[in-house]
């Protein structure tokens, strides 16, 4: 599956962004009103950086820098990784968590963006894929014979009983 074949990535290319000289102050206010864990940071138009919730912590309050006085250039992560709208949803996942980031700018072919994910939308899709998926798989499974529906019921009541036991358990574990 492809980035451009995601519900969430055409969904989410309006992505927030400002210039390298904004304000920080101006760039944490509009996030923290529009709910954005990032922004993209650019220069001239062409993309430059970008800045997260994780810069906020670990560039400015851990640094103990004045937000009224910095401008985006000197908080933003300039080493950014970027995907294309072709590139696969398992390789894309696996970059960001071998990077460890958490937010994907998506450029096309010139290295302009047209959107950005975050790895909320990549568990959004992914458990909708996989739940889409084993829905499918189960209607053919009935409607071939080779699953039977009593064994489904079985199944889930099974499941329901190991889930109950489990939480019983933990939760007198978490008593003591």
């Amino acid at each position: 599956m492809r980035i451009q074949d995601m519900p969430e990535f055409r969904d989410k290319q309006n992505v927030l962004s400002f210039e390298v000289s904004t304000p920080l102050i101006e760039a944490i206010q509009i996030m923290a009103q529009k709910n954005y864990g990032a922004c993209l940071v650019t220069e001239k138009g062409k993309l430059a950086g970008i800045f997260t919730e994780r810069d906020l912590l670990r560039r400015v309050v851990a640094d103990g820098l004045d937000i009224k006085k910095s401008k985006l250039r000197d908080v933003m992560t300039s080493d950014l990784k970027t995907a294309k709208a072709d590139d696969t949803v398992a390789d894309s996942l696996r970059r960001m968590s071998q990077g460890r980031f958490r937010h994907l700018p998506v450029t096309d072919e010139n290295g302009a963006v047209c959107g950005m994910l975050s790895q909320g939308d990549f568990v959004a899709f992914t458990l909708s894929d996989v739940v889409a998926r084993m829905s499918t798989a189960a209607k053919a499974g009935v409607e071939d014979g080779s699953i039977k529906p009593w064994s489904m019921i079985i199944s889930i009541l099974l499941y329901t009983l190991g889930l109950l036991f489990f939480i019983s358990a933990a939760s007198h574990w978490l008593a003591q």
